[in-house]
């Protein structure tokens, strides 16, 4: 997945809160938005690498889910509420 930033169509600037709503409704052919988002974050981490921004988007993702399927906030970890939503 790669988005050229000359790209026609892209959305550069856009507010994390805005890029997790269409993260958390987005899926195609080889999976979901959400998906891709939580399995980027996690391999990153098994190498040791703790991007902040990536997580927040990842929480915010997380939240959208569960507000897509009436969920309220729970205290399970955002990126198990998000496993479980694609798996």
């Amino acid at each position: 997945f790669w988005v050229g930033v000359t790209g026609r169509g892209t959305s550069l600037g856009q507010p994390l809160e805005k890029v997790a709503w269409v993260l958390a409704r987005a899926c195609g052919h080889v999976g979901s938005g959400a998906e891709y988002l939580y399995n980027t974050v996690s391999h990153l981490e098994t190498f040791g690498i703790h991007d902040r921004n990536l997580w927040r988007l990842q929480e915010l993702v997380a939240d959208e889910i569960r507000s897509i399927h009436g969920r309220r906030g729970t205290n399970h970890d955002a990126a198990e509420i998000t496993e479980a939503a694609i798996t």
